[in-house]
């Protein structure tokens, strides 16, 4: 699967990071900060994994299948329980909560399809991939595939057979007997007929997520005004003078564009920031561990259930499986929405943006306890040595970057 990569431009176009007049932008400015825009995005990425990826049925389809609490073990858990539409499908906690506690939290989804890993550690391929994994997950939906494909020859058969062309497959998974109390005898053409069906509801569901994107952010007309005012800020309206202020260290000192970089903010790598372990004992090895569940999964790009030939899984193909920069690393998230989702950090370590920027200010080294880690983590970031002022300052321009909640999509509500 090819994705856009997006290339850092600041040192190359020599943005203004100290002006004159602060209040004045060049033509160079602008351009870069153009790179940052949704403009930029261009069309969604191609999905040679999912050729459904595009089709309005299967995202229709996929969207009653999002918000459907039958799709768990107990009859309440749907997707949106973790990925609240009016939270920007987070859920505003620092670790999620469905039939258990998980250990991270939920990523925001919209635009998520511009990037080429999925969850926090990259342990998905595609967005497909990744919607499979919380149904049977304990903690999650808890669910059996055997049960979600049962589920989808009782109560979806019609639109899922019109879709995917699944109509015998369904036909034998009726005849299954399902035994709650363990683990279900099939034969390896009824286990395929399972996993085929299970992987076309991550694919319908992936199609929906595909229909879920952003609006316009305060930041992003800002960029549109300088444009039309041959770069002066104070023609026109949309930021004030902190965010002006923060919109320059965000780009020069404060270093945040060397990985928040792109229409999204991010440049879609791993990352040991040296954020607070939550658990000593337990310790998250981020990536490290990610990349090997990614390799083993049955529903990568590579897998049998893809839609790819093995030529077009450039991700997978490429795959970087170890060494130190590994270890603790974490997928450097969107910026986009980032004052609407807290808390931060993988698993909510940190509360406020105020806290996120004081810890990349002074910045502590990753916690190292050699019994528990293959090596020593890699340390990603140095001292920033802002200012209270200065600091302030960043957080004013970072909540500039919230797009409208689209209260007329119908594809963002149920």
């Amino acid at each position: 699967m090819k994705f856009i990569r997006w290339v850092l431009l600041a040192l190359i176009s020599g943005f203004t990071t100290v002006a004159a007049n602060p209040n004045q932008f060049s033509q160079q400015d602008i351009a870069l900060l153009k790179t940052f825009t949704l403009s930029a995005l261009g069309a969604l990425p191609e999905a040679p994994d999912n050729r459904w990826a595009d089709d309005d049925a299967a995202a229709s389809l996929g969207k009653a299948l999002f918000y459907d609490p039958a799709l768990s073990r107990n009859g309440t858990i749907s997707c949106a329980n973790c990925h609240q539409p009016e939270k920007y499908f987070t859920d505003g906690l620092p670790q999620s909560v469905a039939l258990g506690t998980t250990k991270r939290n939920s990523p925001s989804i919209p635009n998520a399809i511009y990037g080429p890993w999925q969850f926090w550690d990259g342990r998905a391929d595609s967005l497909w991939s990744q919607a499979l994994k919380p149904l049977e997950d304990d903690n999650e939906h808890g669910i059996s595939r055997i049960a979600v494909a049962q589920l989808i020859a009782e109560k979806y058969a019609t639109e899922f057979a019109e879709i995917f062309g699944d109509e015998q497959r369904l036909a034998d998974i009726r005849t299954l007997a399902i035994d709650a109390s363990k683990t279900p005898v099939v034969s390896p053409e009824q286990s395929a007929a399972v996993n085929k069906v299970f992987s076309h509801v991550g694919k319908a569901i992936m199609a929906y997520e595909r229909k879920l994107t952003l609006t316009d952010s305060k930041f992003d007309r800002f960029v549109q005004a300088l444009e039309t005012n041959a770069g002066n800020a104070l023609a026109q309206d949309t930021f004030n003078e902190t965010e002006i202020a923060g919109l320059r260290l965000f780009m020069g000192k404060g270093n945040c564009a060397s990985c928040h970089n792109g229409p999204l903010f991010t440049n879609f790598e791993f990352h040991n920031i040296g954020a607070p372990e939550p658990d000593i004992t337990d310790v998250d090895l981020g990536r490290y561990a990610g990349v090997e569940t990614l390799r083993s999964s049955e529903f990568n790009c590579l897998s049998v259930y893809s839609d790819a030939v093995p030529e077009q899984c450039d991700e997978m193909n490429f795959l970087k499986t170890q060494g130190p920069e590994l270890v603790g690393a974490f997928k450097t998230p969107s910026l986009r929405n980032v004052s609407q989702t807290a808390p931060y950090m993988q698993s909510g370590q940190l509360a406020t943006l105020t806290d996120v920027v004081a810890h990349y200010n002074s910045p502590v080294p990753p916690y190292y306890d050699r019994e528990q880690h293959p090596s020593r983590p890699h340390f990603d970031i140095i001292p920033l040595k802002l200012t209270e002022e200065e600091q302030a300052q960043l957080v004013s321009f970072l909540e500039t970057l919230v797009s409208p909640l689209p209260q007329n999509n119908p594809w963002w509500f149920p």
